[in-house]
C-alpha cells in the first residue's frame, strides 16, 4: 500500500504527472463513494465507455488492462482509443488508479487497474480538511519550484483550471509573499510567474 505523502500518478492535461494523492483528491471531483461516477453517469458526466469500464472494476476488482477490456467489452482493436479515452477520463477524475504490473498475455506487461478509494482509502478522510484552494495554492507552488517559471495560461492549461481560478491562486500566492506575477524574462514572450520563497 502506497504512503499518503507519495506522489500517486495523476493526470493533468491528459498527461501522467505526479501530486501527492491528497492534493489532487481534493481538486477532483470523487468525493470518495464507489457510487459517485455512476451518479456522474446518471447527469451525463460520463461516457457509457468509462462507465463500463468502471462497473468491470466494480464487478471484478483489480483487473489487468487485457481482462479489463474484455470485461468492459472493449477488446476489440477498433475500440481500442474508446477504452483508453474511458481510462483517461476515470484517471482524470481519480475513480481509478494503475495499483500494479500485472503479467497477462504473451510477453505484455499491462498495469492492474482499481479503484482509488479502495487503493487509498484514507486519501479522501485526508482531503476533506483541505480546501480546493489551499490544494491549488500548494499544487502550484510545488509546480513553480520544479519549473522555476510559466506563464499563467501554461500553469492554468496543465492543471485544467479555469482561468478565474487560477488568477484568484495567482493573487492570493502573490498577496501572500509566495511569488511574483508578471515577470519579465530576457528572449523570452510574456509575462511570468517566479517562486520567491
Amino acid at each position: 500500500e502506497s504512503p499518503i505523502d507519495e506522489p500517486i500518478p495523476a493526470i493533468t492535461e491528459r498527461k501522467a504527472d505526479k501530486i501527492a494523492p491528497h492534493l489532487r483528491f481534493e481538486i477532483s471531483e470523487n468525493y470518495g463513494s464507489l457510487d459517485d461516477p455512476l451518479q456522474e453517469y446518471a447527469e451525463r458526466r460520463m461516457t457509457a465507455e468509462a462507465k463500463a469500464v468502471y462497473e468491470a472494476i466494480l464487478e471484478h476488482g483489480p483487473l489487468d488492462t487485457v481482462r479489463l477490456q474484455r470485461e468492459a467489452r472493449l477488446s476489440a482493436r477498433s475500440a481500442k482509443s474508446r477504452f483508453d479515452r474511458a481510462l483517461t477520463d476515470l484517471q482524470v477524475g481519480l475513480k481509478v488508479l494503475p495499483v500494479g504490473i500485472a503479467r497477462a498475455g504473451a510477453g505484455a506487461t499491462p498495469s492492474s487497474t482499481n479503484f482509488s478509494p479502495r487503493w487509498l482509502p484514507n486519501v479522501p478522510k485526508r482531503a476533506r480538511p483541505i480546501s480546493r484552494r489551499e490544494a491549488r495554492r500548494h499544487i502550484l507552488l510545488r509546480y513553480l519550484r520544479t519549473v522555476v517559471a510559466a506563464t499563467t495560461a501554461q500553469a492554468a492549461r496543465l492543471f485544467g483550471w479555469a482561468g478565474a481560478e487560477m488568477e484568484r491562486t495567482v493573487a492570493q500566492l502573490e498577496k501572500a509573499g509566495f511569488i511574483c506575477a508578471g515577470v519579465a524574462i530576457e528572449g523570452m514572450a510574456g509575462a511570468y510567474l517566479v517562486r520567491l520563497a
